[in-house]
């Protein structure tokens, strides 16, 4: 029988700064079902050949790891008006054997006061990555970001029955509504990211770190069925998480 663990992914946020291959195999080794490769200067980059053999080779000792990819979002999002970044993202994701790639509004630089035509254009996007072989999900955003509320989300998806939505869990505690946007996405999520913090900053803390209602959280994702990817930008000790996912009862979604 697997342990409960064995049903969360680790996000490569959580080993900046440490080789890719090192520490997927500790990953593989502790028991954690899969990891989810982050888009990030310097980290993992599209365009960098190396990186993307190193994970290649890495998770070629790991050939059952369920594979989930995140976008760069840095400077761009699907309504940049060009495509081609994330084109690329989808072909390395492909590569990774990923089967589902996160995208978000942008993050960064102008925060998200969308007008018609950004709107317009994240969905003339989306129209080019839907429907191929990998699953494509758009992740909630703290405000003042634009998919900061489950309506504005659930908006941008109407009319793509085969795109989902990421839940990240410590966005939508910035906004205080962690409950509400859980239980609204729910059933229209393929990956939940699942970190903490006091709704201070995005900090990205281990769960049980920060000030989310674990208990009332997970009876909100009752109807969630997609992947389970812990996204903290710091892993001390994976024997330590391992103790946050008990403590919280965040093993009940596993």
């Amino acid at each position: 029988m697997n342990e409960p663990w064995a049903g969360f992914l680790i996000s490569s946020a959580g080993w900046q700064g440490v080789p890719h291959s090192q520490a997927i195999a500790g990953v593989r080794e502790a028991g954690f079902g899969g990891v989810e490769i982050l888009c990030k200067p310097g980290h993992f980059e599209c365009a960098n050949e190396d990186h993307i053999r190193e994970v290649e080779s890495a998770l070629d000792d790991w050939p059952d790891a369920v594979v989930t990819f995140h976008a760069p979002f840095w400077d761009l999002d699907l309504a940049s008006g060009d495509s081609d970044y994330a084109l690329q993202a989808l072909e390395v994701g492909a590569r990774l054997k990923a089967e589902t790639m996160t995208v978000h509004t942008r993050s960064i630089g102008e925060m998200g006061h969308w007008g018609e035509d950004s709107f317009t254009a994240f969905r003339r996007n989306l129209t080019l990555l839907a429907g191929r072989n990998m699953g494509i999900a758009v992740e909630n955003l703290p405000p003042p970001c634009f998919t900061s509320r489950e309506d504005e989300l659930l908006c941008l998806l109407d009319g793509f029955p085969d795109v989902g939505a990421c839940i990240d869990t410590g966005h939508a505690h910035l906004g205080g509504r962690t409950v509400e946007v859980a239980q609204a996405l729910a059933e229209r999520a393929f990956i939940a990211h699942l970190h903490d913090n006091t709704m201070n900053d995005d900090k990205h803390l281990m769960p049980g770190q920060g000030t989310i209602p674990w208990g009332e959280v997970s009876a909100a994702l009752k109807g969630f069925r997609g992947r389970l990817v812990i996204e903290t930008v710091r892993i001390e000790s994976l024997d330590e998480l391992k103790k946050a996912i008990m403590e919280t009862g965040l093993w009940k979604l596993a």
